[in-house]
């Protein structure tokens, strides 16, 4: 660790006030930082440059702050980075950006410390130290965290409308700069109302940035919906005219970028988007004590001189590379979603555009039922329940690990998510729990050994994470609706499934009848519980795991127990799914229905996935880091420590001593000849 100046970081004075004021916080709350400042006084909101509703000017030595996520930026030069370890900052003005510890996935309270180096910060478990050279004064913000408090601008369910709403949606980037690339300068965009009159709020009027990029479209709701992600990224003007080819334009520098018509328009809009996202990311500052790989190759480019540039400079340098020299460069997007550009969607496009999700147009085509592999389930296997096999169809996917059918119709390899999962998500945001409530309900005994390992995976955790399980076997209709119109945050229902609902001792729960679910997520491990799930989620749930239809006792028990683990350790349910229905030969037997994006608890700080070849005497491994929180983070890898992006991927040829030393020091998800595997399971078979 580097010093600067001629005070060591261990010469504090214990003695002042300051220092008596430090004593560890017991709470992540606003308030416990507060009382660790000396002469506390209300400061201005515009003191922090974030969006905080609270915010205090006082005198500190050292501040303890409870929290798990711990990220600084250098106000000055723009850089920001996570910190993961003892670091000590030069002079300079700093802003620390602190999440605390929450019982699920949402974003916990966040607070904000303004200070002047140089500093020492350094992570002590779930807390984060940070100590000054002398008292001095610093300045403190707080944010809920949630949607709750987010602006709603009220759009006109017209072209015209959508069009100034979508303008005003990078009012959430806390800067037109490159960093804007990474995940903590992007706030949760401002929510869409459909109403009669299109308004802005003054306050996200006045921050709407203003980077010279003007984007021109035909009035015409599928233009729009498909040109949302780059026209908010790029923080453009949207305007609609009478004009045939939509037309990014700017001024200063002069830009005249024409794209075709649909359907072409929507891959050249994507493909735009990723190629700028991507150039962003690797000229953007990063902490000076990161190896970062250098991903720009022989490209024309000068990191430095790119870097200096604003918006529009940086669009014009863009679309002078080559895209087939830029295109080879790119990591996987995370996201894609499909959507019926229709005015009841209007409301799910901030959504979208918080994860940064690429938009297309639903295409697909119905399924041959024989592709399910209908002529495996027979009598002669044990399943869960009998029900009608809904018609499902085969989407036309594109770029993106992840894919959403924000359309109508059943879709397989993709997620099913619906208006209602996404106004969800404010409803838990606000929803203040100690410990993640988890249920487990076995309805069925014979499928006790599936009940009996996931909730040992979920006790197991709870040693681990503020986690109350409760565990529940033969449940009436009216117990088991009670279970979902509880406060829990996710249910495992183990069970059959007939087409008038969840079958209980004394006959069937519709989930359509209960008043209001108040269960999270969930996971509906019964034949054909698509229905089921989808009536959870419009009834108040986010997102769940469900079953197209009929499923064999012991392949869903693999699939149960794999996915319990990968939720509880932090994997999104559609990524917990994706990876868990791998362990069976019918995996596409299963779905998500809801926001699939959503994850039960925070992400892991590794969110990796390791691909395995045997290469005779050595193994090639293929490592993927995937999660759609954050995209443009950076991760380490477990190998050799090297950065790569979310959605990249990095090959190496290893022994096999070096990739059982490697696997054993962690618990992370292993693929190796197709299936699905633990890594400190993996490494005893090798």
């Amino acid at each position: 660790m580097s010093a600067w100046g001629g005070t060591s970081a261990g010469d504090r004075s214990v003695g002042s006030d300051a220092s008596k004021g430090s004593e560890v916080a017991e709470s992540a709350d606003f308030s416990a930082l507060c009382t660790q400042l000396n002469r506390l006084a209300e400061a201005p909101l515009t003191a922090i440059p974030r969006n905080i509703d609270e915010c205090f000017r006082g005198d500190a030595e050292k501040l303890t702050i409870p929290c798990t996520d711990v990220s600084v930026t250098a106000l000055g030069l723009g850089a920001q980075y996570r910190v993961t370890s003892s670091t000590e900052l030069p002079e300079g003005e700093y802003l620390l950006q602190c999440r605390g510890p929450t019982a699920s996935s949402a974003p916990g309270p966040t607070s904000y410390v303004k200070f002047p180096g140089p500093a020492a910060v350094e992570p002590d478990g779930d807390r984060l130290v940070v100590s000054f050279w002398e008292t001095i004064s610093v300045t403190v913000g707080g944010s809920p965290g949630d949607c709750s408090g987010l602006s709603r601008i009220t759009v006109e369910p017209t072209p015209e409308g959508l069009a100034t709403g979508l303008t005003h949606l990078a009012a959430a980037h806390h800067t037109t700069a490159p960093v804007r690339s990474h995940p903590s300068f992007r706030e949760h965009p401002p929510l869409f109302e459909v109403g009669e009159e299109t308004s802005v709020p003054a306050a996200v009027e006045a921050e709407t940035p203003d980077t010279g990029i003007e984007f021109l479209l035909p009035p015409a709701l599928d233009k729009l919906f498909v040109a949302a992600p780059l026209a908010y990224y790029l923080g453009a003007s949207v305007r609609v005219e009478d004009r045939e080819r939509p037309l990014l334009r700017a001024e200063e520098p002069s830009i005249h970028h024409e794209f075709d018509g649909l359907p072409g328009f929507q891959h050249q809009c994507a493909q735009l988007l990723r190629r700028a996202f991507f150039l962003d990311c690797q000229v953007r500052r990063v902490a000076p004590d990161r190896a970062c790989r250098d991903a720009l190759g022989d490209l024309p480019v000068d990191p430095n001189t790119l870097r200096s540039l604003g918006p529009a400079g940086r669009l014009e340098q863009c679309l002078a590379i080559s895209e087939r020299d830029l295109d080879s460069l790119l990591p996987d997007w995370h996201l894609s979603t499909y959507a019926k550009p229709t005015p009841d969607r209007i409301g799910c496009l901030p959504y979208l555009l918080d994860r940064l999700s690429l938009v297309y147009l639903p295409q697909a085509t119905e399924l041959d039922q024989h592709e399910l592999l209908d002529q495996t389930l027979t009598a002669a296997y044990p399943t869960r329940g009998e029900t009608r096999t809904s018609s499902v169809l085969k989407p036309e996917l594109e770029a993106g690990q992840l894919h959403a059918w924000l359309a109508p119709g059943t879709p397989i390899d993709a997620f099913k998510p619906i208006p209602q999962a996404y106004r969800n998500r404010a409803k838990y945001r606000t929803r203040q729990n100690d410990q993640l409530q988890v249920g487990v309900v076995l309805n069925d005994d014979q499928m006790c050994e599936e009940h009996e390992t996931v909730s040992n995976i979920y006790e197991e955790r709870a040693a681990d994470l503020p986690i109350d399980v409760t565990i529940q076997s033969g449940l009436d209709r009216e117990t088991l609706a009670d279970v979902f119109e509880a406060k829990n945050d996710f249910v495992h229902y183990i069970g059959h499934c007939d087409d008038v609902g969840l079958r209980c001792p004394d006959g069937n729960l519709d989930i359509a009848n209960i008043e209001e679910s108040n269960t999270q997520t969930f996971f509906l491990n019964a034949c054909g519980s698509y229905e089921q799930g989808l009536s959870l989620v419009e009834s108040g749930s986010i997102a769940g795991g469900v079953t197209f239809k009929k499923v064999l006792d012991k392949q869903a028990a693999k699939v149960g127990t794999a996915f319990a683990r990968l939720l509880v350790h932090g994997f999104s349910i559609e990524r917990a799914l994706q990876l868990a229905r791998r362990r069976i030969m019918m995996g596409k037997d299963y779905a998500v229905v809801g926001d699939g994006t959503y994850a039960l608890l925070p992400s892991p700080k590794q969110p990796a996935v390791v691909r395995v070849r045997d290469r005779g005497s050595a193994y090639t491994v293929s490592c993927e880091m995937l999660t759609a929180q954050s995209n443009g983070d950076r991760y380490d890898l477990p190998f050799d420590g090297r950065e790569i992006l979310n959605g990249d991927k990095f090959d190496t040829r290893v022994s096999a001593a070096e990739l059982e030393r490697a696997l054993s020091s962690m618990s992370l998800p292993v693929i190796y000849e197709g299936d699905f595997h633990w890594s400190e399971e993996f490494v005893e078979t090798l």
